[in-house]
């Protein structure tokens, strides 16, 4: 069963008054073709491996082809391959994804995606995506996000912050969500069959802008390679605040239990798949910092 609804705005080239128009309203886009010139698009899982073979990078392989993703743990699926093994992977048809990979890894690759004619300056983030029949899951993150893509497609899904009740987060993981868009569990979680999910397809040379706080899921069903650019602004902290408040009662002890257990005890937690931190964990590391700072002052 599909509850998605409604299709992302498509433009041919960005508007004069992109910040207006997306930026200041919080609005997704997709840019027909905005990287289509980029050295990058050039880039296939062939060539970097001719290139990086033997470069080391943090990979998730035997990954889930259905269900929630971060009902998964991180160890369960995270290795350490030589670029050249991965893309062999990649080639057998074996679901698996290098995500979030620092370019800076590779040389040489940054200046092939002319990154300043997107943000010239201010603080900014790039990033590689790569794999085989991968799927990201269903979170929102706390920065601006320009998404790439390269080679292959994906298909994307999106939810307004808005609906955040509506997509059952985890308690102790509050940026991440229990609902999976591509097959929604409307029985199990009855409040998801009323969002409104936008969805479109991302070709090689689209851009995609995703806003802070905007819920989105990717998913490639072959072959994939995309950058991605997180940048100023972020979400305000009374945004996240605002997220934990709306957990409720059973949510709120989650978040005390382990700001407690893993923050202020220090005892070890087990990672979900492509997922920081327990929220209450983060809490006590912020918390810590701000005591700290102070206390230099």
């Amino acid at each position: 069963m599909s509850i998605s609804e409604g299709a992302i705005e498509r433009l041919n080239e960005f508007p004069e008054q992109f910040t207006e128009l997306h930026r200041d309203t919080k609005m997704p886009v997709i840019i027909l073709g905005a990287a289509a010139n980029w050295p990058a698009s050039r880039w296939t899982p062939a060539t970097l491996a001719a290139e990086f073979g033997n470069q080391e990078t943090s990979a998730t392989i035997q990954l889930p082809e259905s269900g929630v993703v971060y009902l998964e743990t991180e160890k369960a699926h995270r290795r350490t391959l030589k670029l050249s093994e991965f893309t062999e992977l990649m080639g057998s048809g074996a679901p698996c994804y290098i995500d979030q990979a620092d370019l800076s890894m590779f040389p040489g690759l940054a200046d092939a995606c002319l990154i300043d004619t997107l943000i010239p300056q201010g603080r900014r983030f790039v990033n590689l995506w790569m794999g085989a029949r991968t799927r990201s899951g269903l979170h929102y993150d706390p920065m601006d996000n320009f998404l790439v893509q390269i080679y292959g497609k994906k298909k994307v899904f999106l939810a307004a912050p808005a609906e955040r009740t509506r997509l059952y987060p985890f308690a102790d993981n509050i940026s991440k969500s229990r609902v999976d868009p591509e097959h929604p569990d409307v029985r199990r979680y009855p409040r998801a069959a009323k969002v409104i999910f936008l969805h479109g397809t991302l070709n090689p040379g689209d851009l995609l802008y995703i806003p802070r706080g905007w819920w989105h899921h990717l998913c490639a069903p072959v072959q994939s390679i995309s950058v991605n650019l997180w940048h100023e602004p972020t979400l305000a902290m009374r945004d996240e605040f605002a997220a934990i408040l709306a957990l409720g009662p059973a949510g709120w002890a989650t978040v005390v239990k382990d700001f407690t257990w893993h923050g202020l005890l220090r005892q070890p937690y087990e990672r979900r798949l492509y997922s920081p931190p327990p929220t209450g964990k983060q809490l006590f590391d912020l918390f810590a910092m701000t005591v700290t700072g102070s206390a230099k002052r």
